[in-house]
């Protein structure tokens, strides 16, 4: 394999994940492999395609894709082509003709093309024993690009081609994407063959300014000779920030779909080369591109959901040198997101998979903590991460809560309990809670429970969160470890910092003092509230303001069908936040009522 990659490639060792990929595709067994944009990916089919005799086939999602790669390959003197809407009828007689003959090593199509009987039947003639499934996630229902046609040829391929083996191979696949394409492509775990997403040389930062336009300009103009990508949401967008940085003497090339495809081509290719440096753009533009010098990604809008955002942001720095990727927002990003969710006519499970999905992708711009560590943990909930020390989060300067001796205290309850504890358990033991997830395994006896009854749950959330994603807590199916930099911690080595967080510092807060039953009730809300908002990994004010859980407290609603009128409950709160508030209200009544 190393004589293929080094003949054919020029490279003396694979990247991690890559021989153990190969190699398990040689030994002919269905393989995954998740490994980070730019970390060459393509060489886990290309190589096995290499030692194989016949073709490979590899179903890719866009034109630019094939094209880029088979040039490449042609390159290098492998022989390859693509079948695409793109060839007239006489360019793909040809191909097919060379097909037939057995010319081709490696061929790029798009799943679209399975429906085409000549192609079928041809295939089944031809000596395929490899399938290669380029950006895997669009397998998936679940995946950020899904596309049905991707899926539905699954069975077509196997009919056609029963013992190819198949290799998938993405760079933003969730757990929940990971089995769905494992079930779907037959690939036992063993099989699997995944790295960290983190990439230390892309540098995140989150800046909150509301002139996006003229931190854009200011940036680029203090950068200059850089290259780098502007993503914008809507082709409107795009044209409008192209403007004003031509007006303000910045050359650039812009990129959407709205575009013939000769001007996108052209446009595209002056990026490439270096002709122009900056590129306007939608999140059409990009995929496949090998320009290895991208030195900045700003996205001027939210984008839907974190896979997208990480896929995105992976085109910079692909020569391993430091990029900076910037997320740029505005309250409206929101809004639009879920304008089109709603009108999508897609089901409604899918739609409430799409708001969880945005959901997190808002927790991500709003987040204090660490930018790369929050990444990997979306990607890998049970991946151990350290604080990358180089994005906005890490580089606060508002880090100035001492929460050194919190850290302390649950450290020593995370160290000396007999059983690993849940974030939940963590947070009830350290509040001194007579749960039965604390009293049915006796942890009221530990030395530290109570210990820090004045803070509410959403504040030891936050705490808790900050250890884990700093490295100084590891948690691993949902269970906290500590680990060997939790001594520090013990040994008094640092002061640990955190942005300012307490609301309540002193007293313990006691509902039953409440002056009047609606606001009795509003405190128990409030408490729900910070429950479902540590649950759903949200600020409290997404799941409901105080507003609302007053018109809760004054109304009373019994039902879904009384919520419903209440201004701030909208479709998917009502489904997924409602229940626990319905919850909370039946149980006052019934304490109001045998009170009296």
């Amino acid at each position: 394999m190393r004589n293929i990659l080094k003949q054919y490639f020029g490279f003396d060792k694979f990247r991690p994940k890559q021989e153990e990929i190969i190699n398990s595709v040689v030994a002919g067994n269905n393989t995954l492999g998740i490994l980070p944009t730019g970390s060459g990916k393509s060489i886990c089919f290309q190589v096995p395609g290499l030692k194989y005799p016949g073709l490979t086939l590899v179903i890719s999602p866009l034109i630019s894709l094939m094209r880029d790669q088979v040039e490449a390959l042609n390159n290098q003197g492998i022989p390859a082509a693509y079948l695409n809407s793109t060839l007239k009828k006489r360019e793909i007689d040809s191909l097919m003709a060379n097909l037939e003959a057995g010319h081709y090593q490696f061929l790029y199509v798009a799943p679209e093309r399975f429906n085409n009987g000549e192609f079928t039947n041809l295939i089944k003639r031809l000596d395929v024993p490899l399938i290669a499934f380029d950006e895997a996630h669009c397998i998936s229902k679940w995946g950020h690009d899904f596309r049905p046609s991707y899926q539905s040829i699954i069975p077509i391929l196997k009919s056609l081609l029963p013992d190819a083996v198949t290799v998938g191979l993405t760079a933003t696949a969730t757990l929940e994407v990971q089995e769905n394409i494992q079930e779907l492509l037959d690939i036992g775990m063993e099989n699997v063959f995944t790295t960290s997403v983190a990439r230390e040389n892309l540098h995140l930062n989150v800046n909150t300014t509301y002139q996006r336009e003229q931190f854009i300009l200011s940036y680029i103009q203090g950068k200059p000779g850089l290259s780098g990508i502007i993503y914008a949401a809507t082709r409107a967008e795009v044209e409008k920030i192209s403007l004003f940085l031509t007006d303000n003497g910045v050359d650039n090339v812009i990129y959407h779909g709205g575009l013939g495809k000769e001007e996108r081509n052209r446009n595209q290719q002056q990026f490439v080369t270096g002709d122009t440096n900056i590129a306007v753009a939608t999140n059409a533009f990009g995929m496949g591109i090998d320009k290895p010098d991208i030195r900045f990604i700003i996205h001027h809008n939210l984008p839907g959901d974190i896979e997208s955002y990480y896929q995105e942001i992976g085109r910079a720095g692909r020569d391993g040198q430091v990029s900076e990727c910037i997320l740029l927002s505005s309250p409206r990003d929101i809004n639009l997101h879920q304008f089109f969710i709603d009108r999508s006519s897609s089901s409604e499970q899918y739609k409430d998979h799409m708001r969880a999905k945005l959901d997190r992708m808002i927790q991500y711009n709003r987040t204090s903590k660490c930018l790369s560590s929050f990444i990997t943990k979306y990607f890998d909930p049970d991946e151990y991460v350290e604080e990358c020390l180089v994005c906005s989060n890490c580089k606060n300067s508002e880090r100035s809560y001492d929460m050194t001796g919190e850290a302390k205290t649950i450290v020593e309850l995370t160290r000396n309990c007999e059983l690993p504890l849940t974030k939940e358990q963590t947070i009830q033991v350290l509040r001194g809670e007579m749960t039965e997830n604390v009293t049915s395994h006796s942890l009221e006896q530990v030395e530290s429970f109570g210990r820090m009854d004045s803070y509410l749950t959403s504040e030891i959330n936050h705490l808790l969160e900050e250890m884990v994603l700093r490295g100084y807590l590891h948690l691993e199916e949902e269970h906290l470890y500590t680990v060997s930099k939790s001594e520090m911690i013990l040994d008094g080595d640092l002061t640990l910092k955190t942005v300012p967080f307490r609301k309540h510092f002193n007293e313990k807060v006691d509902i039953s003092t409440a002056s009047s039953p609606n606001e009795l009730l509003f405190r128990k809300l409030a408490e729900t509230r910070t429950l479902v908002a540590d649950k759903y990994n949200l600020t409290e004010e997404d799941i409901f303001t105080d507003a609302t859980l007053r018109e809760f407290a004054k109304k009373m609603p019994a039902s879904k069908q009384d919520m419903v009128n209440i201004q701030g409950v909208g479709n998917y709160k009502l489904k997924h936040y409602c229940p626990h508030f319905l919850e909370t209200i039946s149980a006052h009544q019934e304490s109001v009522f045998v009170t009296e």
